[in-house]
């Protein structure tokens, strides 16, 4: 598996928090789905208030 390192912003309601986070997957589309996945589950937010700015292959 490859490892792609992500950043960007989560939006909270009431608050915008940045993050960056590096995620393995087989492709780019396979390591952004685990990304939301674990965005998600950790803060309880929907994909749509999830903003990818950056995707790099590490």
């Amino acid at each position: 598996m490859t490892e792609f390192e992500f950043s960007g912003e989560l939006d909270q309601g009431r608050k915008v928090t940045s993050f960056q986070r590096t995620v393995s997957g087989n492709s780019m589309k396979h390591a952004r789905e685990n990304l939301y996945s674990q965005l998600c589950s950790e803060h309880s937010v929907v994909r749509s208030r999830i903003s990818i700015e950056e995707e790099n292959e590490v």
